[in-house]
């Protein structure tokens, strides 16, 4: 699969994209759609496989760099992974109250979108550190280019695919 097409696998299973090696410590979708967490969960793990294939196809480590990149790599997909699940349950809320949803649930909503925003940078900063102090910041760069272009095909296909508030 060229990377092409894993971005694009990504980015259509945009709710999906949190890899499932990490367990949610609350449910990850809203009750209405619990009947699809099994078939969520299972779909996560092929997203996150393919991220991480486009990361190594992208990130051209040396040996002494990728034995000190890829722990990093995973706690840094752990954390976001956290954040991943509360935005697939804000989501999923907000799809199982687009039609009917109250001034409360709507202003709910959105500071909890912006929080995930707020946490997601706050973390993004923090790795950013850790990962100077074991590489260039050069390939620290590298990096986190490439997450922030796989990030922004998962934010391009979740807006063609998330309908407006009535």
């Amino acid at each position: 699969m060229s990377i092409r097409a894993k971005i694009r696998h990504a980015a259509l299973c945009a709710l999906l994209a949190p890899a499932a090696a990490f367990p949610a410590d609350k449910p990850v979708v809203n009750e209405k759609f619990a009947d699809l967490e099994p078939a969520i969960q299972m779909l996560r793990q092929d997203v996150g496989r393919d991220r991480r294939e486009i990361v190594k196809a992208n990130m051209l480590l040396t040996n002494s760099e990728a034995a000190r990149f890829w722990p990093l790599y995973d706690e840094y997909r752990a954390e976001m992974t956290k954040i991943g699940d509360r935005r697939v349950k804000l989501i999923t809320d907000y799809a199982a109250n687009r039609a009917s949803m109250s001034e409360e649930e709507g202003a709910r909503i959105l500071n909890e979108a912006l929080d995930i925003d707020k946490q997601k940078n706050d973390v993004r900063g923090d790795y950013i550190k850790k990962f100077q102090k074991q590489l260039s910041a050069r390939t620290t760069a590298r990096f986190f280019q490439i997450d922030q272009k796989l990030d922004a095909a998962v934010d391009a296909s979740l807006a063609a695919r998330i309908p407006l508030i009535y």
